[in-house]
């Protein structure tokens, strides 16, 4: 169930040591799962151990079949109000099975705030129960009003009762690192904040700290969607950019998905477990599927982007970059199949330089936003503690 994603942690990285620098205590809370790239950021960790609930524990095999899933990344269709209500469901479920654990940790760590995904706003409750307030960190693009929202809450009214709330919780504060351009446009005013990309550690190969002779093209479906997807669309534009001639090709893979991709050409430069933002200073477009992470990271560094989204917020992405002119979106099927539309769509963004320029004007615009340590003050002046007290902040990421 979507709630526990290690890229969302991700976006929270660089305020939790901003957080860390300013002095203060930060206990990353979630799953096993999550441990290693909390860990690997630098951050401690208290694991949660989970139970499976029945819907999590469903036997289910997802079918490349049927991605891109265009109709559930639509809010204003009943196929995506129902994507929607199936992941609220999954997390009301989730809420109810686990939250008196999560309770309880929050009782003997006593955290002065406590940071939450937009997928784990069902933890507002324990910011209320324990009067604590609650800071909702967004991922990026956050298409969670509507169908979402409602129907948790709604789930959510007998938990909400049983714990002796007299109204549903709302965040003191929802802190936004998407630009305004890129944002979904019945989104909630969020704070902004700097979108400092952090893909994980890595090392940085000596072939990547420079630009070669040749326009690079990376390509990547992120860590977690080519288990869904199947390996379709990265062989689609593989076969696309085989119609380009001199141009490098670099595929960043988890390394879970070599497995699942198989063997490439020998003129394909495969890399593992390399975090975007050592490979992309140093590439002139990004392929991927539309993960705001992913996403993000490319428009920081100011480069133009091919989208080929398969779920949900993926769409919105997608269609957003494409009006900011700082890409191209192929949302459909016969789109991402069409070998002769993507290489034309790609010799596009490497040669028109509309796309490019508009690509460094949201990359300045993300750099106008304050910064992770400008956001800690307004954190501090919420947990309204004295100075010399650090923040504890517990984040069940």
């Amino acid at each position: 169930m979507p709630l526990h994603y290690p890229a969302h942690l991700m976006a929270m990285v660089p305020l939790c040591w901003a957080l860390r620098v300013a002095g203060h205590d930060v206990l990353v809370a979630g799953p096993p799962e999550l441990a290693v790239p909390a860990r690997n950021a630098g951050l401690s960790t208290a694991v949660v151990e989970h139970t499976a609930s029945a819907a999590s524990a469903a036997d289910f095999t997802p079918d490349e079949r049927w991605f891109p899933n265009e109709a559930a990344g639509r809010r204003d269709t009943p196929a995506g109000r129902m994507a929607w209500q199936v992941n609220a469901r999954h997390s009301a479920e989730f809420t109810e099975t686990h939250l008196d654990r999560y309770l309880r940790l929050a009782r003997r760590c006593r955290p002065d705030l406590i940071l939450l995904d937009p997928l784990s706003v069902g933890h507002l409750l324990i910011g209320a129960v324990l009067d604590v307030p609650c800071v909702v960190h967004r991922w990026g693009v956050d298409p969670t009003e509507g169908p979402f929202r409602e129907t948790l809450r709604e789930l959510l009214e007998p938990l909400r009762a049983r714990l002796g709330l007299g109204r549903w919780p709302e965040p003191a504060m929802v802190i936004d690192p998407c630009p305004p351009r890129l944002q979904v446009e019945d989104a909630p005013p969020g704070e902004p904040i700097r979108y400092v990309p952090f893909n994980g550690p890595g090392e940085l190969p000596g072939w990547a700290r420079r630009r070669g002779d040749r326009p690079r093209v990376c390509v990547t479906l992120g860590g977690t969607v080519m288990a869904w997807v199947g390996p379709r669309p990265l062989l689609r534009v593989m076969d696309a950019l085989r119609r380009l001639p001199g141009v490098e090709t670099v595929v960043a893979l988890a390394p879970q998905d070599r497995r699942i991709i198989g063997e490439l050409r020998d003129d394909v430069r495969v890399v593992e477990a390399l975090p975007l933002s050592l490979l992309l200073p140093t590439c002139d477009v990004l392929v991927h599927h539309g993960g705001s992470g992913t996403g993000l990271t490319a428009t920081a560094y100011g480069r133009a982007q091919l989208v080929l989204p398969q779920l949900v917020d993926e769409f919105d992405y997608g269609r957003l970059l494409a009006v900011a002119g700082a890409g191209i979106t192929v949302p459909d099927r016969a789109g991402q199949d069409d070998v002769a539309g993507l290489a034309e769509a790609l010799r596009a963004l490497l040669e028109e330089p509309s796309y490019t320029a508009a690509a460094r004007e949201l990359s300045a615009q993300m750099r106008l936003a304050p910064s992770p340590g400008a956001i800690v003050h307004q954190l501090e002046r919420l947990a309204a503690r004295p100075t010399a007290a650090p923040i504890r902040l517990t984040s069940p990421a």
